[in-house]
C-alpha cells in the first residue's frame, strides 16, 4: 500500500490545477457504497486516481 500512497503524494504536487477529492457515494441494491477519487491536471491532461 505504501508505494500507491507514494505515487498518489508524487501525482498531487505535480498537478497543475489544485486536486479535486470526490466521494462518489451512491445507493444500490446492495446497500451504501462509496467509490473515493482524486483528480486534477497533469501537463495538460486530466488524471484521476481511485482505488
Amino acid at each position: 500500500m505504501k508505494p500507491l500512497a507514494v505515487l498518489a503524494v508524487l501525482m498531487l504536487s505535480a498537478c497543475q490545477t489544485g486536486p479535486y477529492l470526490n466521494a462518489g457515494i451512491g445507493i444500490g441494491p446492495g446497500g451504501v457504497y462509496v467509490a473515493p477519487s482524486v483528480s486534477g491536471r497533469v501537463g495538460g491532461v486530466g488524471v484521476a486516481v481511485s482505488p
